[in-house]
């Protein structure tokens, strides 16, 4: 894969990692692939200082895609400026993590792009070559083939429209996972103005198909809660260790609610914690409840952001989600216990409203 030509050496002196705004400049002072490359590590050890200075993990994380979005950013246009693409006629789109502002140390690439003039074989290239030079800053492609360079994620607005539509529609197996992920979308860079139409569709065509709701109710509630009976943490064995997914297993079970609640109510927005704040709202959870709600999401993405920091060295940053249970401290587990009993009540509550 080419990588983007190299920019002449700076002489400037960046502070250390741990303040934000100096991760930031180096992103935007960036050029070259291996400059942005070094620019997107800085990030990746901002989020382990913010860990250890006990901030607020849930602005943590939203700042976290913030730098990486601004890396993103920096990609799309150097490409699009190196291949003579107009993005004017296009737009970058963002999907799951990234696109919900939700990123942790370990991620990968989800993205599309849409555009509305030139040719397709064009923008498919610039796709490809913008998932190359991200791959080569620490974003792993993505195993799914969720990424602008590939035919399905490259597209225009009536294309995705109607791929959307008939995910509502049918509302198969791969429809609802493919859901899981693509009605996360967020615009991040180019003609924003033409995926506009596309969240318009989202807020308002899923809230209109009761159909479809109950469906992706009923995906929320397939991934059951790991507690027994006794209120103990249910793991898996791997490798002869007892083993917990704190993302599929963990931070999912809030973020696959609040989607469904998204859709369901029509809100707008595609971050977790404001989708759940706006849900409660809407169906008028007590205020307790909300913020228990807000409290056990946040846990987990704590716990996540500690087991992932130090692992740079695994490949596939979904191996970087499990966690070995006797490698978890007595407040560590707490912390898992109390926010799966939460996320326990959060599927009680859609089950009463979709399975009755």
């Amino acid at each position: 894969m080419p990588t983007l030509p190299p920019a002449a050496a700076t002489d400037a002196e960046l502070t250390p990692p741990g303040a934000a705004h100096a991760v930031r400049a180096a992103i935007d002072c960036a050029r070259g692939t291996a400059e942005l490359a070094a620019a997107a590590g800085r990030i990746r050890a901002y989020a382990a200082d913010a860990l250890a200075d006990g901030r607020d993990v849930l602005a943590s994380t939203r700042l976290i895609s913030e730098l990486n979005d601004a890396v993103t950013r920096q990609v799309v246009e150097q490409t699009a400026a190196a291949m003579a693409m107009d993005l004017r006629h296009a737009c970058w789109l963002t999907f799951g993590s990234q696109g919900r502002g939700e990123q942790t140390i370990a991620t990968d690439q989800d993205n599309g792009l849409v555009f509305a003039a030139g040719a397709r074989e064009r923008w498919l290239a610039f796709g490809a070559q913008v998932n190359g030079v991200l791959a080569a800053c620490g974003y792993p492609l993505c195993d799914g083939r969720i990424m602008a360079g590939q035919p399905l994620c490259c597209l225009t607005a009536d294309e995705w429209g109607r791929r959307f539509d008939h995910w509502m529609a049918h509302g198969s197996g791969n429809d609802l996972l493919a859901a899981r992920i693509y009605f996360d979308l967020r615009p991040l860079v180019g003609a924003l103005e033409l995926a506009a139409p596309l969240r318009q569709r989202l807020v308002s065509s899923a809230a209109a198909n009761p159909r479809f709701i109950k469906q992706m109710a009923d995906v929320v509630l397939c991934n059951h809660v790991a507690l027994n009976w006794f209120g103990r943490v249910v793991t898996e064995t791997r490798d002869g260790r007892a083993m917990y997914d704190l993302k599929q297993s963990g931070t999912a079970l809030y973020v696959d609610a609040g989607r469904l609640w998204a859709l369901a109510y029509a809100i707008a927005d595609t971050a977790t914690d404001r989708r759940l704040q706006a849900a409660a709202a809407a169906m008028r959870v007590p205020a307790e409840e909300a913020s228990a709600w807000l409290s056990g999401f946040a846990a987990l993405q704590r716990l996540r952001l500690q087991v992932q920091r130090g692992r740079d060295d695994e490949a596939d940053p979904e191996s970087r989600n499990w966690v070995a249970w006797d490698d978890l401290d007595p407040a560590q587990r707490e912390a898992l216990k109390a926010a799966l009993r939460t996320a326990r009540l959060v599927q009680q509550r859609i089950a009463l409203d979709y399975r009755r």
